[in-house]
Protein backbone atom coordinates (compact mmCIF):
# COMPACT_ATOMS: atom_id res chain seq x y z
CA UNK A 1 0.00 0.00 0.00
CA UNK A 2 2.87 2.38 0.78
CA UNK A 3 4.43 1.78 -2.63
CA UNK A 4 1.08 2.43 -4.30
CA UNK A 5 0.63 5.72 -2.39
CA UNK A 6 4.12 6.73 -3.51
CA UNK A 7 3.13 6.05 -7.12
CA UNK A 8 0.03 8.26 -6.78
CA UNK A 9 2.11 10.98 -5.10
CA UNK A 10 4.52 10.98 -8.06
CA UNK A 11 1.57 11.52 -10.43
CA UNK A 12 0.32 14.43 -8.30
CA UNK A 13 3.80 16.00 -8.18
CA UNK A 14 3.96 15.76 -11.98
CA UNK A 15 0.56 17.49 -12.23
CA UNK A 16 1.69 20.36 -9.97
CA UNK A 17 4.98 20.66 -11.88
CA UNK A 18 3.12 21.24 -15.17
CA UNK A 19 0.60 23.85 -14.01
CA UNK A 20 2.80 26.67 -15.35
CA UNK A 21 3.71 24.77 -18.54
CA UNK A 22 1.16 22.36 -20.00
CA UNK A 23 -2.44 22.44 -18.73
CA UNK A 24 -3.37 19.24 -20.58
CA UNK A 25 -0.68 17.36 -18.64
CA UNK A 26 -2.10 18.70 -15.35
CA UNK A 27 -5.45 17.12 -16.29
CA UNK A 28 -3.87 13.89 -17.56
CA UNK A 29 -1.67 13.26 -14.49
CA UNK A 30 -4.36 14.23 -11.96
CA UNK A 31 -7.00 12.08 -13.72
CA UNK A 32 -4.71 9.05 -13.59
CA UNK A 33 -3.93 9.74 -9.92
CA UNK A 34 -7.65 10.17 -9.10
CA UNK A 35 -8.64 6.85 -10.71
CA UNK A 36 -5.80 5.00 -8.95
CA UNK A 37 -6.50 6.61 -5.56
CA UNK A 38 -10.23 5.89 -5.83
CA UNK A 39 -9.61 2.24 -6.77
CA UNK A 40 -7.30 1.82 -3.78
CA UNK A 41 -9.51 3.87 -1.40
CA UNK A 42 -6.78 6.46 -0.71
CA UNK A 43 -9.30 9.19 0.11
CA UNK A 44 -6.82 11.97 0.95
CA UNK A 45 -4.95 11.44 -2.33
CA UNK A 46 -8.28 11.16 -4.13
CA UNK A 47 -9.29 14.59 -2.77
CA UNK A 48 -5.98 16.16 -3.84
CA UNK A 49 -6.30 14.56 -7.29
CA UNK A 50 -9.81 16.02 -7.70
CA UNK A 51 -8.51 19.47 -6.67
CA UNK A 52 -5.66 19.38 -9.23
CA UNK A 53 -8.05 18.07 -11.87
CA UNK A 54 -10.29 21.09 -11.23
CA UNK A 55 -7.26 23.41 -11.41
CA UNK A 56 -6.21 21.90 -14.75
CA UNK A 57 -9.68 22.46 -16.19
CA UNK A 58 -9.71 26.05 -14.89
CA UNK A 59 -6.35 26.80 -16.53
CA UNK A 60 -7.70 25.26 -19.76
CA UNK A 61 -10.83 27.46 -19.66
CA UNK A 62 -13.21 24.53 -18.98
CA UNK A 63 -15.08 26.22 -16.14
CA UNK A 64 -17.98 23.75 -15.79
CA UNK A 65 -15.61 20.80 -15.38
CA UNK A 66 -13.45 22.89 -13.07
CA UNK A 67 -16.29 23.61 -10.63
CA UNK A 68 -17.48 19.99 -10.69
CA UNK A 69 -14.05 18.70 -9.61
CA UNK A 70 -13.62 21.49 -7.04
CA UNK A 71 -16.93 20.39 -5.45
CA UNK A 72 -15.79 16.73 -5.49
CA UNK A 73 -12.53 17.72 -3.76
CA UNK A 74 -14.48 19.77 -1.19
CA UNK A 75 -16.71 16.78 -0.42
CA UNK A 76 -13.75 14.45 0.12
CA UNK A 77 -11.70 16.93 2.18
CA UNK A 78 -14.78 17.67 4.33
CA UNK A 79 -15.29 13.93 4.93
CA UNK A 80 -11.70 13.68 6.14
CA UNK A 81 -11.94 16.98 8.09
CA UNK A 82 -8.73 17.96 6.30
CA UNK A 83 -8.45 21.69 7.00
CA UNK A 84 -5.11 22.04 5.18
CA UNK A 85 -6.59 20.59 2.00
CA UNK A 86 -9.70 22.77 2.29
CA UNK A 87 -7.55 25.87 2.83
CA UNK A 88 -5.67 25.31 -0.44
CA UNK A 89 -8.89 24.43 -2.29
CA UNK A 90 -10.82 27.51 -1.11
CA UNK A 91 -7.90 29.80 -1.95
CA UNK A 92 -7.96 28.60 -5.58
CA UNK A 93 -11.77 28.66 -5.70
CA UNK A 94 -11.56 32.36 -4.86
CA UNK A 95 -9.63 33.01 -8.09
CA UNK A 96 -12.11 30.87 -10.03
CA UNK A 97 -15.16 32.79 -8.79
CA UNK A 98 -13.44 36.12 -9.49
CA UNK A 99 -12.77 34.94 -13.04
CA UNK A 100 -16.47 34.23 -13.63
CA UNK A 101 -17.54 37.45 -11.79
CA UNK A 102 -19.34 35.69 -8.92
CA UNK A 103 -18.29 38.01 -6.10
CA UNK A 104 -20.68 36.62 -3.47
CA UNK A 105 -19.28 33.11 -3.84
CA UNK A 106 -15.73 34.50 -3.98
CA UNK A 107 -16.35 36.32 -0.69
CA UNK A 108 -17.53 33.12 1.03
CA UNK A 109 -14.69 30.88 -0.08
CA UNK A 110 -11.99 33.51 0.51
CA UNK A 111 -13.15 33.85 4.14
CA UNK A 112 -12.99 30.07 4.53
CA UNK A 113 -9.53 29.96 2.96
CA UNK A 114 -8.18 32.45 5.49
CA UNK A 115 -9.96 30.74 8.40
CA UNK A 116 -8.67 27.24 7.59
CA UNK A 117 -5.17 28.51 6.80
CA UNK A 118 -4.97 30.19 10.21
CA UNK A 119 -6.20 26.95 11.81
CA UNK A 120 -3.45 24.91 10.18
CA UNK A 121 -0.77 27.52 10.90
CA UNK A 122 0.54 27.31 7.33
CA UNK A 123 2.62 30.51 7.07
CA UNK A 124 3.25 30.05 3.34
CA UNK A 125 -0.39 29.62 2.33
CA UNK A 126 -1.89 32.30 4.60
CA UNK A 127 -0.52 35.36 2.70
CA UNK A 128 -1.75 33.85 -0.59
CA UNK A 129 -5.26 33.40 0.83
CA UNK A 130 -5.22 36.99 2.13
CA UNK A 131 -3.90 38.27 -1.21
CA UNK A 132 -6.66 36.45 -3.12
CA UNK A 133 -9.31 38.07 -0.92
CA UNK A 134 -7.77 41.42 -1.77
CA UNK A 135 -8.12 40.58 -5.49
CA UNK A 136 -11.81 39.90 -4.87
CA UNK A 137 -12.30 43.44 -3.53
CA UNK A 138 -10.16 44.88 -6.36
CA UNK A 139 -12.30 43.22 -9.05
CA UNK A 140 -15.45 44.40 -7.26
CA UNK A 141 -13.98 47.96 -7.23
CA UNK A 142 -13.95 48.07 -3.41
CA UNK A 143 -10.54 49.65 -3.45
CA UNK A 144 -10.04 50.55 0.23
CA UNK A 145 -10.79 46.98 1.32
CA UNK A 146 -8.52 45.66 -1.43
CA UNK A 147 -5.64 47.88 -0.26
CA UNK A 148 -6.10 46.71 3.34
CA UNK A 149 -5.80 43.06 2.34
CA UNK A 150 -2.84 43.71 0.04
CA UNK A 151 -1.04 45.46 2.91
CA UNK A 152 -1.74 42.46 5.16
CA UNK A 153 -0.57 39.92 2.54
CA UNK A 154 2.60 42.03 2.03
CA UNK A 155 3.30 41.91 5.76
CA UNK A 156 2.77 38.13 5.89
CA UNK A 157 4.97 37.54 2.83
CA UNK A 158 7.65 39.71 4.43
CA UNK A 159 7.54 37.65 7.64
CA UNK A 160 8.55 34.53 5.67
CA UNK A 161 10.94 36.49 3.38
CA UNK A 162 8.96 35.62 0.21
CA UNK A 163 10.12 38.44 -2.07
CA UNK A 164 8.14 37.25 -5.08
CA UNK A 165 4.95 37.23 -3.01
CA UNK A 166 5.77 40.71 -1.65
CA UNK A 167 6.20 42.03 -5.21
CA UNK A 168 2.82 40.63 -6.30
CA UNK A 169 1.10 42.21 -3.29
CA UNK A 170 2.70 45.57 -4.16
CA UNK A 171 1.65 45.29 -7.84
CA UNK A 172 -1.98 44.66 -6.86
CA UNK A 173 -1.84 47.44 -4.28
CA UNK A 174 -0.53 49.85 -6.95
CA UNK A 175 -3.49 48.97 -9.19
CA UNK A 176 -5.91 49.76 -6.37
CA UNK A 177 -4.12 53.03 -5.50
CA UNK A 178 -4.12 54.05 -9.16
CA UNK A 179 -7.84 53.36 -9.27
CA UNK A 180 -8.24 55.81 -6.36
CA UNK A 181 -6.02 58.28 -8.22
CA UNK A 182 -3.43 58.10 -5.43
CA UNK A 183 -0.71 58.05 -8.02
CA UNK A 184 2.32 58.95 -5.86
CA UNK A 185 1.53 56.10 -3.47
CA UNK A 186 1.06 53.77 -6.45
CA UNK A 187 4.48 54.82 -7.81
CA UNK A 188 6.09 54.11 -4.45
CA UNK A 189 4.58 50.60 -4.36
CA UNK A 190 5.70 49.87 -7.91
CA UNK A 191 9.24 51.14 -7.22
CA UNK A 192 9.55 48.72 -4.29
CA UNK A 193 8.09 45.91 -6.43
CA UNK A 194 10.67 46.64 -9.13
CA UNK A 195 13.52 46.45 -6.61
CA UNK A 196 12.23 43.16 -5.19
CA UNK A 197 11.92 41.59 -8.64
CA UNK A 198 15.40 42.77 -9.57
CA UNK A 199 16.71 41.18 -6.38
CA UNK A 200 15.32 37.74 -7.31
CA UNK A 201 16.31 37.97 -10.98
CA UNK A 202 12.74 38.28 -12.30
CA UNK A 203 13.56 40.29 -15.45
CA UNK A 204 10.04 40.16 -16.89
CA UNK A 205 8.46 41.22 -13.60
CA UNK A 206 10.97 44.07 -13.33
CA UNK A 207 10.23 45.46 -16.80
CA UNK A 208 6.47 45.16 -16.21
CA UNK A 209 6.86 47.24 -13.04
CA UNK A 210 8.83 49.85 -15.04
CA UNK A 211 6.07 49.94 -17.66
CA UNK A 212 3.35 50.36 -15.01
CA UNK A 213 5.30 53.19 -13.44
CA UNK A 214 5.54 54.85 -16.87
CA UNK A 215 1.76 54.69 -17.23
CA UNK A 216 1.31 56.47 -13.88
CA UNK A 217 3.87 59.13 -14.87
CA UNK A 218 1.84 59.65 -18.04
CA UNK A 219 -1.34 60.10 -15.99
CA UNK A 220 0.51 62.74 -13.94
CA UNK A 221 1.71 64.49 -17.14
CA UNK A 222 5.28 63.80 -16.02
CA UNK A 223 6.29 63.25 -19.59
CA UNK A 224 10.04 63.14 -19.05
CA UNK A 225 9.85 60.31 -16.50
CA UNK A 226 7.22 58.47 -18.56
CA UNK A 227 9.43 58.71 -21.65
CA UNK A 228 12.45 57.33 -19.79
CA UNK A 229 10.42 54.41 -18.46
CA UNK A 230 8.92 53.52 -21.83
CA UNK A 231 12.34 53.69 -23.51
CA UNK A 232 13.58 51.28 -20.83
CA UNK A 233 10.55 49.08 -21.51
CA UNK A 234 11.47 48.86 -25.22
CA UNK A 235 15.13 48.14 -24.45
CA UNK A 236 14.40 45.38 -21.91
CA UNK A 237 11.61 43.84 -24.00
CA UNK A 238 14.03 43.56 -26.95
CA UNK A 239 16.61 41.86 -24.75
CA UNK A 240 13.99 39.44 -23.43
CA UNK A 241 12.47 38.93 -26.90
CA UNK A 242 9.12 39.89 -25.39
CA UNK A 243 7.52 41.09 -28.66
CA UNK A 244 4.10 42.00 -27.24
CA UNK A 245 5.64 44.24 -24.58
CA UNK A 246 8.01 45.83 -27.12
CA UNK A 247 5.02 46.62 -29.34
CA UNK A 248 3.21 48.19 -26.40
CA UNK A 249 6.33 50.23 -25.58
CA UNK A 250 6.42 51.77 -29.07
CA UNK A 251 2.67 52.46 -29.00
CA UNK A 252 2.56 54.07 -25.53
CA UNK A 253 5.76 56.07 -26.22
CA UNK A 254 4.16 57.46 -29.38
CA UNK A 255 1.14 58.48 -27.33
CA UNK A 256 3.44 60.12 -24.76
CA UNK A 257 5.14 62.28 -27.42
CA UNK A 258 1.77 63.11 -28.99
CA UNK A 259 0.49 64.33 -25.60
CA UNK A 260 3.45 66.76 -25.53
CA UNK A 261 2.75 68.01 -29.08
CA UNK A 262 5.96 66.34 -30.35
CA UNK A 263 4.26 64.85 -33.37
CA UNK A 264 7.41 64.05 -35.34
CA UNK A 265 8.67 61.74 -32.59
CA UNK A 266 5.16 60.43 -32.00
CA UNK A 267 4.95 59.53 -35.69
CA UNK A 268 8.40 57.93 -35.63
CA UNK A 269 7.54 55.61 -32.73
CA UNK A 270 4.11 54.90 -34.14
CA UNK A 271 5.85 53.89 -37.36
CA UNK A 272 8.23 51.57 -35.46
CA UNK A 273 5.19 50.09 -33.75
CA UNK A 274 3.56 49.37 -37.09
CA UNK A 275 6.75 47.97 -38.61
CA UNK A 276 7.28 45.59 -35.71
CA UNK A 277 3.64 44.60 -35.80
CA UNK A 278 3.95 43.88 -39.52
CA UNK A 279 6.98 41.64 -38.90
CA UNK A 280 5.05 39.71 -36.27
CA UNK A 281 2.22 39.02 -38.69
CA UNK A 282 2.25 35.89 -40.80
CA UNK A 283 2.42 36.00 -44.61
CA UNK A 284 -1.30 35.38 -45.05
CA UNK A 285 -2.22 38.31 -42.85
CA UNK A 286 0.08 40.62 -44.82
CA UNK A 287 -1.48 39.44 -48.07
CA UNK A 288 -4.98 40.10 -46.72
CA UNK A 289 -3.97 43.65 -45.73
CA UNK A 290 -2.54 44.32 -49.18
CA UNK A 291 -5.71 43.03 -50.84
CA UNK A 292 -7.86 45.27 -48.63
CA UNK A 293 -5.72 48.28 -49.42
CA UNK A 294 -5.98 47.58 -53.16
CA UNK A 295 -9.71 46.98 -52.94
CA UNK A 296 -10.42 50.40 -51.42
CA UNK A 297 -8.13 52.49 -53.65
CA UNK A 298 -10.91 53.32 -56.10
CA UNK A 299 -14.26 52.08 -57.31
CA UNK A 300 -12.91 51.55 -60.78
CA UNK A 301 -10.00 49.45 -59.53
CA UNK A 302 -12.39 47.47 -57.37
CA UNK A 303 -14.47 46.56 -60.41
CA UNK A 304 -11.37 45.59 -62.31
CA UNK A 305 -10.29 43.41 -59.44
CA UNK A 306 -13.68 41.71 -59.37
CA UNK A 307 -13.44 41.02 -63.10
CA UNK A 308 -9.90 39.70 -62.75
CA UNK A 309 -10.97 37.58 -59.81
CA UNK A 310 -13.85 36.08 -61.78
CA UNK A 311 -11.51 35.30 -64.68
CA UNK A 312 -8.99 33.83 -62.29
CA UNK A 313 -11.65 31.61 -60.69
CA UNK A 314 -12.75 30.35 -64.10
CA UNK A 315 -9.17 29.61 -65.08
CA UNK A 316 -8.58 27.97 -61.74
CA UNK A 317 -11.70 25.84 -62.16
CA UNK A 318 -10.53 24.76 -65.62
CA UNK A 319 -7.09 24.03 -64.25
CA UNK A 320 -8.66 22.06 -61.40
CA UNK A 321 -10.64 19.94 -63.86
CA UNK A 322 -7.46 19.18 -65.78
CA UNK A 323 -5.58 18.50 -62.59
CA UNK A 324 -8.25 16.07 -61.40
CA UNK A 325 -7.69 13.95 -64.51
CA UNK A 326 -3.92 14.06 -64.02
CA UNK A 327 -4.24 13.21 -60.34
CA UNK A 328 -6.58 10.31 -61.13
CA UNK A 329 -4.06 8.92 -63.62
CA UNK A 330 -1.20 9.32 -61.15
CA UNK A 331 -3.28 7.71 -58.41
CA UNK A 332 -4.06 4.75 -60.68
CA UNK A 333 -0.38 4.30 -61.54
CA UNK A 334 0.59 4.54 -57.87
CA UNK A 335 -2.13 2.06 -56.90
CA UNK A 336 -0.92 -0.43 -59.51
CA UNK A 337 2.66 0.08 -58.32
CA UNK A 338 1.63 -0.55 -54.72
CA UNK A 339 -0.31 -3.68 -55.68
CA UNK A 340 2.65 -4.97 -57.70
CA UNK A 341 4.99 -4.25 -54.79
CA UNK A 342 2.71 -6.02 -52.30
CA UNK A 343 2.37 -9.08 -54.53
CA UNK A 344 6.11 -9.21 -55.17
CA UNK A 345 6.91 -8.62 -51.49
CA UNK A 346 4.53 -11.40 -50.46
CA UNK A 347 6.20 -13.77 -52.95
CA UNK A 348 9.64 -12.75 -51.69
CA UNK A 349 8.65 -13.27 -48.04
CA UNK A 350 7.27 -16.73 -48.86
CA UNK A 351 10.50 -17.67 -50.60
CA UNK A 352 12.51 -16.40 -47.64
CA UNK A 353 10.31 -18.39 -45.26
CA UNK A 354 10.79 -21.56 -47.34
CA UNK A 355 14.54 -21.00 -47.37
CA UNK A 356 14.64 -20.47 -43.60
CA UNK A 357 12.56 -23.60 -43.01
CA UNK A 358 14.91 -25.62 -45.19
CA UNK A 359 17.94 -24.25 -43.36
CA UNK A 360 16.39 -24.99 -39.98
CA UNK A 361 15.51 -28.52 -41.05
CA UNK A 362 19.04 -29.08 -42.30
CA UNK A 363 20.48 -27.69 -39.08
CA UNK A 364 18.15 -29.91 -37.05
CA UNK A 365 19.19 -33.00 -38.98
CA UNK A 366 22.86 -32.09 -38.65
CA UNK A 367 22.54 -31.57 -34.91
CA UNK A 368 20.59 -34.82 -34.50
CA UNK A 369 23.27 -36.71 -36.40
CA UNK A 370 25.99 -35.24 -34.17
CA UNK A 371 24.07 -36.11 -31.02
CA UNK A 372 23.35 -39.66 -32.23
CA UNK A 373 26.99 -40.20 -33.14
CA UNK A 374 28.13 -38.91 -29.77
CA UNK A 375 25.73 -41.16 -27.86
CA UNK A 376 26.57 -44.22 -30.04
CA UNK A 377 30.25 -43.67 -29.31
CA UNK A 378 29.54 -43.37 -25.58
CA UNK A 379 27.55 -46.61 -25.64
CA UNK A 380 30.31 -48.39 -27.56
CA UNK A 381 32.93 -47.22 -25.05
CA UNK A 382 30.69 -48.25 -22.17
CA UNK A 383 30.27 -51.75 -23.60
CA UNK A 384 34.01 -52.05 -24.22
CA UNK A 385 34.82 -51.03 -20.66
CA UNK A 386 32.20 -53.26 -19.14
CA UNK A 387 32.49 -56.34 -21.35
CA UNK A 388 36.24 -56.17 -22.02
CA UNK A 389 38.29 -54.64 -19.20
CA UNK A 390 35.66 -55.39 -16.58
CA UNK A 391 35.56 -59.11 -17.46
CA UNK A 392 39.34 -59.35 -17.50
CA UNK A 393 39.59 -57.81 -14.04
CA UNK A 394 36.91 -60.16 -12.71
CA UNK A 395 38.86 -63.14 -14.04
CA UNK A 396 42.04 -61.84 -12.42
CA UNK A 397 40.27 -61.59 -9.11
CA UNK A 398 39.07 -65.20 -9.27
CA UNK A 399 42.61 -66.38 -10.08
CA UNK A 400 43.96 -64.51 -7.05
CA UNK A 401 41.31 -66.11 -4.85
CA UNK A 402 42.44 -69.59 -5.91
CA UNK A 403 46.13 -68.78 -5.58
CA UNK A 404 45.67 -67.27 -2.14
CA UNK A 405 44.77 -70.70 -0.76
CA UNK A 406 48.35 -71.89 -1.39
CA UNK A 407 50.34 -68.75 -0.52
CA UNK A 408 52.32 -68.14 2.64
CA UNK A 409 51.14 -65.65 5.29
CA UNK A 410 53.69 -63.16 4.03
CA UNK A 411 52.04 -63.06 0.64
CA UNK A 412 50.24 -59.76 -0.01
CA UNK A 413 47.39 -61.31 -2.02
CA UNK A 414 44.71 -59.59 0.08
CA UNK A 415 45.97 -56.17 -0.99
CA UNK A 416 45.89 -57.26 -4.62
CA UNK A 417 42.30 -58.35 -4.23
CA UNK A 418 41.35 -54.95 -2.78
CA UNK A 419 43.06 -53.15 -5.65
CA UNK A 420 41.19 -55.32 -8.14
CA UNK A 421 37.90 -54.59 -6.35
CA UNK A 422 38.58 -50.87 -6.58
CA UNK A 423 39.45 -51.16 -10.27
CA UNK A 424 36.27 -53.05 -11.00
CA UNK A 425 34.23 -50.41 -9.13
CA UNK A 426 35.92 -47.56 -11.01
CA UNK A 427 35.29 -49.26 -14.35
CA UNK A 428 31.64 -49.84 -13.39
CA UNK A 429 31.24 -46.19 -12.31
CA UNK A 430 32.83 -44.97 -15.51
CA UNK A 431 30.58 -47.23 -17.56
CA UNK A 432 27.46 -45.99 -15.76
CA UNK A 433 28.59 -42.38 -16.11
CA UNK A 434 29.04 -42.68 -19.84
CA UNK A 435 25.78 -44.56 -20.41
CA UNK A 436 23.69 -44.67 -17.19
CA UNK A 437 21.25 -47.58 -17.18
CA UNK A 438 18.68 -45.40 -15.36
CA UNK A 439 18.23 -43.36 -18.53
CA UNK A 440 17.11 -46.47 -20.36
CA UNK A 441 15.01 -48.02 -17.60
CA UNK A 442 13.83 -45.24 -15.28
CA UNK A 443 12.69 -41.63 -15.28
CA UNK A 444 14.65 -38.35 -15.03
CA UNK A 445 14.28 -38.02 -11.25
CA UNK A 446 15.64 -41.55 -10.62
CA UNK A 447 18.57 -41.00 -12.98
CA UNK A 448 19.56 -37.75 -11.24
CA UNK A 449 19.15 -39.32 -7.78
CA UNK A 450 21.40 -42.23 -8.77
CA UNK A 451 24.01 -39.79 -10.08
CA UNK A 452 23.85 -37.69 -6.87
CA UNK A 453 24.07 -40.85 -4.74
CA UNK A 454 27.38 -41.76 -6.30
CA UNK A 455 28.71 -38.20 -5.94
CA UNK A 456 27.78 -37.90 -2.24
CA UNK A 457 30.11 -40.81 -1.49
CA UNK A 458 33.12 -39.16 -3.18
CA UNK A 459 32.93 -35.42 -2.48
CA UNK A 460 32.68 -33.21 0.60
CA UNK A 461 29.82 -31.19 -0.89
CA UNK A 462 26.33 -31.42 0.58
CA UNK A 463 23.75 -32.02 -2.20
CA UNK A 464 20.07 -31.72 -1.32
CA UNK A 465 17.10 -32.14 -3.64
CA UNK A 466 13.47 -31.10 -3.93
CA UNK A 467 11.03 -32.85 -6.29
CA UNK A 468 7.58 -31.47 -7.15
CA UNK A 469 5.33 -33.84 -9.17
CA UNK A 470 8.55 -35.16 -10.73
CA UNK A 471 7.40 -38.77 -11.17
CA UNK A 472 4.61 -37.61 -13.53
CA UNK A 473 7.00 -36.00 -16.06
CA UNK A 474 6.24 -37.33 -19.54
CA UNK A 475 9.29 -36.78 -21.79
CA UNK A 476 11.08 -39.01 -24.27
CA UNK A 477 14.45 -40.68 -23.73
CA UNK A 478 16.38 -38.21 -25.90
CA UNK A 479 15.06 -35.29 -23.87
CA UNK A 480 15.78 -37.13 -20.61
CA UNK A 481 19.34 -37.85 -21.76
CA UNK A 482 20.01 -34.23 -22.79
CA UNK A 483 18.83 -32.94 -19.39
CA UNK A 484 20.81 -35.64 -17.56
CA UNK A 485 24.01 -34.75 -19.48
CA UNK A 486 23.42 -31.07 -18.68
CA UNK A 487 23.07 -31.84 -14.96
CA UNK A 488 26.31 -33.88 -15.12
CA UNK A 489 28.13 -30.98 -16.79
CA UNK A 490 26.83 -28.39 -14.32
CA UNK A 491 27.65 -30.47 -11.20
CA UNK A 492 31.09 -31.26 -12.65
CA UNK A 493 31.74 -27.51 -13.14
CA UNK A 494 30.69 -26.83 -9.54
CA UNK A 495 33.10 -29.44 -8.18
CA UNK A 496 35.98 -28.21 -10.37
CA UNK A 497 35.65 -24.45 -10.05
CA UNK A 498 33.01 -23.23 -7.57
CA UNK A 499 34.55 -24.21 -4.19
CA UNK A 500 30.97 -24.69 -3.01
CA UNK A 501 29.86 -26.33 0.23
CA UNK A 502 26.21 -26.84 -0.68
CA UNK A 503 24.29 -27.62 -3.87
CA UNK A 504 20.48 -27.48 -4.11
CA UNK A 505 18.68 -29.26 -6.99
CA UNK A 506 14.98 -28.60 -7.56
CA UNK A 507 12.86 -30.31 -10.26
CA UNK A 508 9.28 -29.01 -10.74
CA UNK A 509 6.62 -30.34 -13.12
CA UNK A 510 4.12 -27.57 -14.06
CA UNK A 511 2.12 -29.96 -16.31
CA UNK A 512 2.93 -27.97 -19.46
CA UNK A 513 6.42 -26.88 -18.46
CA UNK A 514 9.39 -28.46 -16.69
CA UNK A 515 11.69 -26.37 -14.48
CA UNK A 516 15.06 -27.63 -13.24
CA UNK A 517 17.03 -25.33 -10.89
CA UNK A 518 20.57 -25.96 -9.59
CA UNK A 519 21.96 -23.54 -6.98
CA UNK A 520 25.45 -23.50 -5.45
CA UNK A 521 26.99 -21.25 -2.77
CA UNK A 522 30.40 -21.10 -4.43
CA UNK A 523 32.60 -18.25 -5.66
CA UNK A 524 30.50 -17.48 -8.78
CA UNK A 525 31.93 -15.94 -11.96
CA UNK A 526 31.59 -13.10 -14.49
CA UNK A 527 29.19 -14.61 -17.03
CA UNK A 528 29.80 -12.11 -19.85
CA UNK A 529 33.57 -12.40 -19.53
CA UNK A 530 33.50 -16.21 -19.39
CA UNK A 531 31.32 -16.59 -22.50
CA UNK A 532 33.81 -14.52 -24.50
CA UNK A 533 36.67 -16.95 -23.75
CA UNK A 534 37.27 -20.60 -24.54
CA UNK A 535 36.62 -21.38 -20.86
CA UNK A 536 32.93 -20.88 -21.52
CA UNK A 537 32.67 -23.84 -23.93
CA UNK A 538 31.23 -26.12 -21.24
CA UNK A 539 28.34 -23.72 -20.60
CA UNK A 540 27.88 -23.23 -24.35
CA UNK A 541 27.60 -27.03 -24.76
CA UNK A 542 24.91 -27.09 -22.07
CA UNK A 543 23.03 -24.29 -23.83
CA UNK A 544 23.24 -26.20 -27.14
CA UNK A 545 21.82 -29.37 -25.57
CA UNK A 546 18.93 -27.51 -23.95
CA UNK A 547 18.20 -25.50 -27.11
CA UNK A 548 18.22 -28.73 -29.14
CA UNK A 549 15.28 -30.12 -27.11
CA UNK A 550 13.41 -26.79 -27.28
CA UNK A 551 14.26 -25.46 -23.83
CA UNK A 552 16.15 -22.49 -22.41
CA UNK A 553 19.01 -22.03 -19.93
CA UNK A 554 19.31 -18.97 -17.70
CA UNK A 555 22.38 -18.36 -15.51
CA UNK A 556 22.29 -15.85 -12.64
CA UNK A 557 25.66 -15.17 -11.01
CA UNK A 558 28.13 -12.58 -9.80
CA UNK A 559 31.69 -13.04 -8.55
CA UNK A 560 31.49 -14.12 -4.90
CA UNK A 561 27.68 -14.66 -4.99
CA UNK A 562 27.35 -18.30 -6.13
CA UNK A 563 25.56 -19.49 -9.27
CA UNK A 564 21.92 -20.30 -10.09
CA UNK A 565 21.22 -22.40 -13.22
CA UNK A 566 17.58 -22.51 -14.40
CA UNK A 567 16.51 -24.88 -17.18
CA UNK A 568 12.96 -24.41 -18.50
CA UNK A 569 11.42 -26.84 -20.99
CA UNK A 570 7.89 -26.89 -22.51
CA UNK A 571 6.84 -30.48 -21.82
CA UNK A 572 4.44 -30.77 -24.76
CA UNK A 573 7.04 -29.64 -27.31
CA UNK A 574 9.64 -31.85 -25.64
CA UNK A 575 7.33 -34.83 -25.66
CA UNK A 576 6.39 -34.32 -29.26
Amino acid sequence: MAASAQSIRQLLDSARHNKQKDFSKVIAFSTKAYDKAKAEKQIKLEAESAFLRGMGNYLSGKYDDCLRWYFESERLYTTLKDTAGLAELYSDMTIFYLRVKKFKEADEVSKKAIQYTKTTGDKKMLPTAVNNRGLMFLDDNKLDSAIAYFNESYRLYKNINDKVGMSYALDYKASALSGKNELDAALKALEESKQLRAGVGDKIGEVLAITNMGEIYLKQNRFKEATQNFLQTIKDAKALKYVELELYGYEILGQTYAAQGMFDKAYAYQKQYLELKDKAMDAKHNKDIEELQTKYQSEKKEQQNKLLTAQYKEQKAELSRNQIGIYALIATILLLAVIFYLVYNRYRLKEQARFREAMLEEEHLRTQAIMDAEENERQRLARELHDGIGQLLCSARRQLEFSQLDTSPEDDGGAALQMLDDSIKEVRDLSHSMMPPYILNKNLREAIEEFIGRLNNKHLVNINTEWVNADAIDIDKTTTLMIYRSVQEIISNVFKHAKAKNIHIELVNHDTELTLMIVDDGVGFDKDKLFKTSKGLGLKNIESRIAYIGGSLDIDTKPGKGVTYIIELPILSAAS
